[in-house]
């Protein structure tokens, strides 16, 4: 495609240079550069690409995209924006012939369920005989490939690439996470989505957004800026849910286990494995565990029955769900208690695991719930002390570890962790609560203190297989350290 046809429907742009030379591809990462590319140059808040576009150029690239100033080191066509990820989107949806025009796209968003909201939906579009795609915090999926995940909502390059390759897949649909910051950074700009599903909003990105207002101003952007959205499903349960759909009227349909709404569950059941509860008289039966799981699967029957599947179709898909990675994921090594992980990383989505857990347990038990969790660096550091005052509520037993520290110092948020924790659980008799700053010396400390019938929740990192320290990443994936110890203390007692 010619690089002025390109920028046609880009408005308020000023083209440098006379040349108009034939653009064969679009890049963002001058490590990636191909000859007959538009390097676009992002600004960051480490790196600006604008430093990299005399490399890209050398590369091959044969036009370059700007915000602000136009650039003097390079002598290849230029065009100047006002906002670059807004053009770059707009620009990668024309490249590549809008597929999200020939792929309908779900989105899915809130603080707390996408990830398994999103392999619901998948579920059901597959075992219907509508071949889906995923785009989303574990994976991207597409047919039988699988490519690793980034970010929960890749760029907007990325995005519509990957909404590309779906097509000539013969995929029907794309399924997607949708973070705040995505929408906030306009991503998902062009994106024609027929579905969206609010679950939640909880603490969580505060360190970006400031507070709960511009966090949920975010959110709200996927329910009112995209015009041609046929189905909007909305957590009636949810405070800010309810705002939305309060707002929305008969454009959105709200999905609860409380509130009356168009999708409320109603006999429910639900113990390790298995939930049980019915939607407009229908039944349902899904291989999840918890109760938040009921609020995910109606997010799902939800927003497809709205896009015409039949209620057979959402209920066979429910009933052959898939268990997601590090999602309350079980970890088998013939121990004699239970190991779970699970991806909780806010004080909320810990209160509701450990609930879950607890429910596993039997409140009547003795058997004792084991806690291991840390928090991230560089994060919102607000919620630390919350989710330390959650899970030495909740768990009989608390061990205080390393999640993600990147730059930060480990021990202060070990300490900001503490920071929510009655003192008297921290020592003596009364003590509930352990620090151990090495996350497998921790699992470990957790695992040895397990008796038969207890139960081990390990929160954080759920699916991830990686540990950041500084600005370095290290193999680390809780699922294979809990099975390595596991192991080991079942040899130990043989």
């Amino acid at each position: 495609m010619k690089f002025r046809a390109l920028l046609k429907n880009l408005k308020g742009v000023r083209v440098i240079g006379k040349n108009d030379p034939e653009i064969t591809g679009i890049s963002e990462s001058s490590k990636e550069v191909q000859r007959g590319d538009l390097f676009v140059c992002i600004p960051g808040a480490k790196v600006d690409g604008r430093a990299y576009a005399m490399e890209a150029v050398e590369k091959g690239a044969r036009a370059v995209m700007v915000q602000g100033e136009v650039l003097r080191s390079v002598d290849v066509p230029q065009v100047v924006v006002k906002d670059v990820r807004e053009s770059l989107a707009l620009l990668a949806h024309a490249f590549y012939g809008n597929p999200s025009k020939k792929v309908k796209v779900i989105g899915v968003t809130g603080t707390k369920g996408k990830t398994t909201t999103t392999y619901l939906i998948r579920s059901i579009l597959e075992r219907a005989g509508q071949k889906a795609g995923l785009i989303g915090t574990i994976a991207y999926h597409i047919g039988k490939k699988t490519y690793e995940a980034n970010n929960t909502t890749p760029s907007s390059l990325t995005i519509v690439k990957l909404l590309e390759e779906m097509r000539k897949e013969g995929c029907q649909w794309a399924v997607m996470e949708v973070s705040s910051h995505a929408l906030e950074m306009r991503r998902v700009l062009g994106i024609d989505f027929q579905g969206a599903v609010f679950t939640n909003l909880g603490r969580d990105h505060l360190d970006y957004h400031k507070n709960f207002n511009n966090y949920f101003k975010a959110k709200r952007r996927l329910f009112t800026e995209f015009k041609d959205l046929k189905a909007r499903a909305i957590n009636a349960d949810d405070v800010y849910g309810l705002k939305l759909l309060k707002e929305l009227k008969a454009k959105a349909v709200g999905y609860s286990i409380k509130a009356d709404c168009a999708y409320k569950a109603t006999d429910v059941t639900h113990k390790a494995g298995q939930l049980k509860f019915s939607v407009q008289g229908n039944a349902f039966e899904v291989p999840l565990t918890g109760l938040f799981n009921v609020y995910n699967a109606l997010a799902a029957i939800a927003v497809l029955k709205e896009l015409g599947l039949s209620w057979s179709e959402i209920q066979d898909g429910l009933k052959h769900a898939p268990a997601v990675p590090g999602r309350f994921e079980e970890v088998k090594a013939g121990q004699n208690f239970t190991i779970l992980v699970d991806y909780a990383h806010t004080a909320d989505a810990l209160k509701q695991a450990l609930i879950a857990a607890r429910d596993i347990l039997g409140k009547k038990t003795n058997y004792r719930l084991i806690s291991v969790f840390g928090c991230g660096g560089d994060r919102d550091r607000t919620k630390r002390p919350l989710m330390g005052k959650v899970s030495s509520q909740l768990a009989d037993l608390t061990i205080i570890t390393s999640d993600n520290p990147r730059t930060e110092n480990p021990t202060s948020i070990l300490e900001d962790i503490q920071r929510g924790i009655p003192r008297p659980l921290l020592s003596g008799e009364h003590r509930r609560v352990w620090v151990e700053g090495d996350r497998t010396q921790a699992i470990r400390m957790a695992l040895s203190n397990a008796k038969p019938g207890d139960l081990v929740l390990i929160a954080g990192k759920g699916h991830e297989t990686y540990q950041i320290i500084g600005e370095t990443k290290h193999h680390f994936d809780d699922r294979e350290v809990a099975m390595k110890i596991a192991k080991e203390l079942k040899k130990k007692h043989v």
